[in-house]
């Protein structure tokens, strides 16, 4: 019998494949950074369009005193020694998490704490901007964090700046929203003169998110839910006055996170592997049901990100040997089949603190290291077979793996569907004895720096 060698990609009908494949061997180091510093903080970043990234972390500074820096990656994942001293900003604050936004005109604005709330503005190329606030930076003494150092945050408003955070003293701590004009200035004409006091507490902390008309929605530990307009008034359509209690029992509030996706419903998940749909009326979708019992692990959802009618997830797992992961939901809260789930095997990478989703990558940030990923998102639906000139396997696979390539092969390595390295290896006709019937990855790496993905059947 003569084999024939072809290559062919076979398609689930329902979607185009998107599985992780591989560390993007060209970004750093084999595809992580090692951010130097205090790791025991949150790392925020920011990608432009040209694949350079803005990220957080704390170090000693020269006089070694602690505190928040800003840097730049290329788009190669290299440090760029022209933005900020050498490739790196000195924040005047040192902040557990602090949070990164862009302006249109492509200023940073950094928020983190300092005695109260601190929100600087920077430059694209790294200097403060001395134009915002006093030297650059605008102070708000009164916000501080809850007693998880979390619900505070930063959004951007039709060129304007929500700020929000804990404020009061001992016993009588509520969470409160501020507006700040271009300048760094407190703008009066927002709420209360220039705030607006929310149901949240100090033990129960709060999301603050923007909708998609620019009203402001505040999601407490305790259920309630509070729509503003846009200027920070109750949106008196919403509930009783802009307040309605929602009918579910949140857990470990401050822990979770929460997206208004764009449909304005809000995506709300925990350290506990719950995630739920609120709708835009505050009711709980019942037709969204993600179930954390067909994970592999106990998991943390530390981040939800929407991209192509998708929600991504990513955090932590939670068992023993505990490493990160990433998935991909559909709209109705199941994992995505054709995505599935990956879980890191470097026992260095434990905690997605960060995250970014390209069409054909996806970088993670968490732990001291900025990660990029690549993944396969280039078939559509209807498409059977596809030429690949650099290399062909026998497929269906029978008793071992039998290739022919063009160019010399580095390393291939083999993935289940959901994202899991079972077998390495180089050389042609390796034995497949050892896998089951059933479709797997190759991801084929070239000596020569390029690379090549398959699915294969095994017979």
């Amino acid at each position: 019998m003569i084999k024939k060698l072809i290559l062919i990609f076979i398609l689930l009908t329902q979607s185009a494949f998107s599985q992780i494949i591989s560390k993007d061997n060209s970004f750093a180091s084999n595809g992580k950074f090692t951010i130097s510093g205090n790791n025991n903080y949150w790392s925020r970043m920011f990608q432009n369009p040209d694949g350079s990234i803005y990220f957080i972390y704390n170090k000693n500074n020269s006089s070694g005193t602690e505190k928040s820096f800003l840097s730049k990656l290329t788009a190669t994942g290299i440090v760029d020694t022209t933005f900020g001293l050498n490739g790196e900003l000195e924040l005047p604050y040192v902040s557990t998490d602090s949070k990164l936004k862009k302006q249109s005109d492509g200023k940073l604005l950094v928020f983190g704490f300092n005695n109260g709330a601190a929100i600087t503005r920077i430059l694209p190329n790294g200097q403060i901007d001395t134009t915002f606030g006093i030297n650059g930076t605008s102070l708000i003494p009164e916000l501080g964090v809850d007693q998880n150092d979390a619900s505070y945050g930063i959004i951007l408003q039709n060129g304007k700046i929500i700020v929000h955070g804990m404020e009061g003293t001992t016993g009588q701590i509520h969470h409160k929203i501020y507006r700040i004009d271009s300048n760094g200035i407190i703008d009066n004409a927002f709420g209360n003169n220039g705030s607006v006091l929310t149901q949240g507490t100090w033990s129960s902390g709060s999301f603050v998110l923007l909708d998609n008309q620019s009203n402001i929605v505040n999601l407490t530990n305790t259920g309630i839910m509070e729509k503003f307009d846009s200027n920070g008034q109750p949106l008196t359509s919403f509930g009783n006055n802009g307040v309605l209690q929602i009918s579910y029992s949140f857990s470990n509030f401050g822990t979770g996170t929460a997206l208004m996706d764009s449909n304005n419903n809000i995506i709300y998940a925990n350290i506990d592997a719950e995630i739920i749909k609120i709708k835009p009326d505050g009711t709980v979708d019942s037709t969204f049901n993600f179930d954390p019992a067909i994970l592999p692990s106990p998991i943390w959802i530390t981040n939800i990100i929407e991209k192509n009618g998708y929600y991504y997830i990513s955090g932590a797992n939670e068992d023993s040997n505990s490493t990160y992961f990433i998935s991909r939901l559909t709209q109705n809260g199941s994992i995505d089949s054709v995505f599935n789930y990956f879980i890191e095997t470097d026992s260095t990478l434990v905690k997605i603190e960060d995250l970014i989703v390209n069409d054909n990558n996806i970088i993670a940030n968490g732990g001291g290291y900025v990660v990029k990923y690549l993944f396969n998102n280039t078939l559509s639906t209807g498409e059977t077979v596809r030429s690949n000139t650099d290399i062909a396997f026998e497929n269906p696979v029978k008793e071992s793996f039998e290739y022919f390539s063009k160019n010399k092969i580095g390393k291939i390595n083999i993935y289940s569907i959901d994202g899991k390295l079972l077998k390495t290896f180089k050389k042609n006709n390796t034995p497949a004895s050892d896998l089951a019937k059933g479709i797997y990855i190759a991801n084929i790496i070239f000596e020569n720096g390029t690379s090549s993905t398959i699915k294969l059947i095994k017979n």
